[in-house]
């Protein structure tokens, strides 16, 4: 597992280092319950609004553009994911505030890096929570990661690293009076809000591609999903958006495709002809590229 993992960071790093700009497909991310935007300096809030919960999705605008997302209830909030660029750090801390927040909770899982993030007077963390599996991650494989980082996206990436003040053990659990559930998934965790039919989990994605390091993540990829739309889940935040259950849908039959596509292929350059063909608008070509490596390795 060490070994895949490590394979799997290697070959993440290097379509970091070399991704381009790709056009995607229009989105399917529609929601049904109220929403707005809220315009920051460089980012943008997202803000979905449950009633007695709220959610505000971050979009950082940065080199990984990634997403953070604060959750409130009755007057307490955690946020899920720090922004791993120091340039998202203070308008983030400062909308926070501007909600009436002198206090928070804060989740962090799969990345654990940005300590500066914490380090503001405006803003106090009762709690910084992670689990077990996200630390094993990033004192092996993930921290090998954190100088291809730092070298592909610049000085301003904060590769320092999370110390987390508690440890999550996976099942049900209230934090700051909200209900949340937690999944360990091998390198990290998935977030469960069932009061609201959410869900954080690593990425979605719909209209990018995936990578795959071998056909059974494909089969677990599929599993997960599936499961969470049986739940009844309808909103699925991730670092690459906020998406509904018709994403996650359109996701899962981009994966079965891929694992056909996968039976059929003689090597990974057919793969990769097959898949541009079937997806050919599709972001993030180069976790494509990346998978193929890894499915189709030289003999």
């Amino acid at each position: 597992m060490k070994n895949i993992m490590k394979t799997f960071v290697y070959v993440f790093m290097v379509a970091v280092a070399i991704q381009n700009v790709v056009a995607q497909e229009p989105s399917m991310r529609t929601f049904d319950h109220n929403t707005k935007a809220v315009q920051l300096e460089k980012g943008t809030i997202q803000v979905f609004d449950y009633g007695e919960t709220k959610v505000h999705a971050y979009e950082t605008k940065g080199f990984f553009n990634t997403h953070a997302f604060f959750v409130e209830k009755n007057g307490k909030g955690v946020l899920i994911e720090t922004p791993p660029m120091k340039d998202n750090y203070k308008e983030l801390v400062d909308y926070i505030v501007g909600l009436g927040y002198g206090n928070i909770d804060v989740m962090v899982s799969y990345h654990l890096i940005g300590k500066h993030f914490f380090d503001t007077d405006k803003l106090k963390f009762d709690h910084i929570y992670s689990n077990q599996e996200s630390l094993d991650y990033m004192t092996n494989s993930g921290n090998e990661s954190l100088s291809k980082l730092k070298e592909v996206s610049g000085e301003d990436l904060d590769e320092t690293t999370i110390a987390p003040t508690d440890l999550l053990e996976a099942g049900a659990q209230e934090i700051s009076g909200i209900p949340f559930i937690i999944t360990p998934t091998g390198f990290g965790f998935d977030v469960e809000m069932p009061e609201i039919k959410a869900v954080h989990l690593h990425m979605v994605g719909h209209d990018n591609h995936t990578m795959i390091f071998n056909a059974e993540f494909i089969d677990t990829i599929i599993k997960e999903l599936s499961a969470f739309q049986e739940k009844g889940y309808t909103t699925y935040s991730s670092h690459s958006a906020p998406e509904t259950a018709g994403d996650v849908t359109i996701k899962i039959k981009y994966l079965q495709d891929m694992k056909a596509t996968m039976a059929t292929s003689k090597n990974g350059e057919e793969f990769i002809q097959k898949m541009d063909e079937a997806y050919p608008n599709f972001g993030w070509r180069n976790y494509l590229l990346s998978s193929a490596t890894m499915l189709f390795p030289e003999k």
